[in-house]
């Protein structure tokens, strides 16, 4: 998808509550692996070898990070109001993540407000709508787009309040990719 994402900055979210939370999480799966551990042992009679404490700690903790960087898109899209559409799941491969390397991990969504799409009378076949752009552990970030629906090409607009039949013609337009999901979601509404 041809969305130019790469012109707006996805800055760190200072709100780290839901960092917080996992973290708390974490904690909590560890000192609940280490209690059924330690009982698996005491009721073995001490069969169970010490090292299985830390390594079923490790194991825990690990799967609970897998599941929480592949279950983050679904659980973010599942959350979203009807009014946003989801038009672009952007996955992504880390080194210290090898796994990743086999099967990418979505770390960013973008979706279109489609109860927030305006048109204008003055500028028929034109859209502005707003793109959310959602990112794991960053501020969500939206960006003014006019979609030109009848032209099938986009332009980020820099104040939606002065466009006009005249300032149209300025923008820095960029063609839809045939497969577009933008075009679809807000033509057709």
């Amino acid at each position: 998808m041809a969305i130019p994402i790469d012109r707006i900055s996805l800055e760190a979210n200072s709100d780290r509550f839901p960092m917080a939370l996992e973290l708390i999480a974490a904690i909590t799966l560890a000192f609940g692996v280490a209690g059924l551990v330690l009982l698996a042992r005491k009721l073995s009679g001490g069969r169970i070898p010490k090292i299985a404490l830390p390594a079923s700690i490790a194991c825990a903790l690990i799967a609970f990070a897998v599941w929480g960087d592949y279950s983050w898109a679904s659980r973010t899209e599942g959350a979203l109001p009807e009014r946003l559409t989801v038009i672009d799941e952007l996955p992504q491969s880390n080194l210290w993540r090898p796994w990743t390397y086999v099967v990418p991990v979505t770390e960013r969504i973008v979706a279109v407000d489609r109860g927030g799409a305006m048109r204008n009378e003055a500028l028929p076949g034109t859209v502005l709508v707003d793109l959310v752009f959602m990112e794991r552990r960053a501020a969500t970030r939206q960006l003014p787009m006019l979609v030109d629906c009848q032209g099938n090409r986009s332009a980020i607009v820099s104040d939606p309040a002065a466009l006009s039949p005249e300032s149209v013609a300025d923008l820095d337009w960029a063609p839809l990719p045939a497969d577009s999901r933008l075009a679809p979601a807000v033509c057709t509404a």
